[in-house]
């Protein structure tokens, strides 16, 4: 052998062992009665359905895919042809194997080597058998007053998800079936929200509360601890009172995540997230238009802006003010993120972030973690210019 052959199979061997090792899980199994379709595997990821696998199956219908395993939590997969899917539930490098017939492979499907995928299924097969409830008692419904059959189908669905509850929610909060019911729908509409219903608020905190223990890091456990949050505060028998221990349990969520994130619309109409000025050091801040105080303070503001704005800094302004107009007048010639909350004093945001007085500020660094919560506006020249070093 040459040389320089020598030399390039070490050179490739080098190259292979410095590679980062990636853990895959394996999910393989059986589709007949599919020749020349093609399967699909996709990801179900919090904001996005995405394709990561595919094959055309032959006569035998064998198949066989080793993806990347989850990294920081539990995640959700399907497989699917056509308009026909398997769910399926994946935490680790395990090994699953499914076996179906086409025609009838999206209710009679077979799971192994997946405790979590055995227990999705019979939660998919309760709400498919609960769409044909519904389907059922429409379809079979004469009277022209529409009140009974709001009243049934109101039936059906608080059945349904107290059996949910109490047999995949509670039960096992930990786990990803708990997480996958709080998100289930009918025709594109959620059961539970937790946002109008202080039972489902208190499902979704039960839920967060395990998830942020277990898989603290993840993009999940963020998104699902700010929907109970929110929930939990929008439910509370006192809107405008919401005690300690309203949100007890919430406690120890809030100052490990620190940021809760807020999601508000620009004088312009178009929703802006905290989260996306990640990457930059951020003053947080509460504030009302209509005060006598903020011409002066939004002038100072400025001041700060100017002078750091190049370096990263931004300012991300929650308004708090009735008079919509007038907050809209003025935020129109502010150069940063400047967001308006129609509930006003009520705001969940106040309460979430515990904000009694305005104008209360928070600091927030590159990585999005809160750093500060200064009491003085003279402190906070000093404190954003070392976050910027």
């Amino acid at each position: 052998m040459k040389r320089s052959n020598l030399a390039l199979l070490l050179l490739t061997a080098l190259t292979v062992a410095c590679q980062p090792k990636v853990d895959r899980f394996t999910l393989n199994g059986q589709i007949v009665e599919a020749d020349g379709k093609t399967l699909y595997l996709d990801r179900l990821s919090l904001d996005k359905v995405e394709v990561i696998d595919s094959v055309t199956l032959n006569a035998e219908g064998k198949f066989s895919f080793t993806p990347a395993a989850p990294e920081d939590c539990f995640e959700f997969y399907r497989l699917r042809i056509d308009n026909k899917v398997v769910n399926l539930s994946i935490d680790s490098t395990e090994t699953v194997t499914v076996t179906a017939s086409l025609p009838v492979m999206q209710i009679a499907y077979l799971v192994e080597g997946s405790d979590n995928s055995s227990k999705l299924k019979e939660l998919v097969m309760r709400q498919m058998g609960l769409l044909q409830d519904l389907r059922r008692v429409s379809s079979n419904y004469r009277s022209p007053d529409p009140t009974m059959l709001q009243q049934q189908v109101q039936e059906l669905i608080d059945v349904f998800k107290s059996d949910v509850t109490n047999e995949f929610i509670f039960p096992d909060p930990s786990s990803p079936c708990a997480y996958y019911s709080l998100f289930l729908s009918i025709n594109g509409q959620m059961l539970f929200n937790p946002q109008a219903d202080r039972q489902d608020a208190k499902c979704f905190a039960a839920v967060a509360t395990q998830l942020d223990m277990l898989y603290p890091d993840a993009v999940r456990t963020a998104h699902l601890h700010n929907l109970a949050l929110k929930g939990m505060v929008k439910t509370s028998p006192s809107k405008n009172n919401v005690t300690t221990q309203e949100i007890q349990q919430f406690e120890s969520l809030i100052e490990e995540a620190g940021l809760i994130e807020i999601e508000l619309p620009d004088y312009k109409g178009q929703m802006r997230k905290l989260s996306d000025l990640k990457g930059q050091v951020v003053l947080l801040d509460f504030t009302a238009f209509k005060t006598d105080y903020s011409a002066n303070y939004n002038l100072f503001l400025r001041t700060l802006y100017n002078k750091y704005a190049e370096q990263g800094f931004t300012i991300y302004q929650v308004s708090v003010d009735a008079d919509e107009s007038l907050w809209m007048n003025t935020a129109v010639n502010l150069p940063w993120v400047c967001v308006h909350d129609e509930e006003s004093l009520n705001s969940m945001y106040l309460k979430s972030y515990n904000v009694a007085t305005l104008p209360t500020v928070f600091l927030i660094d590159r990585d999005g973690n809160i750093t500060n919560r200064p009491d003085k506006t003279e402190e906070l020249d000093g404190m954003i210019a070392k976050l910027l070093e």
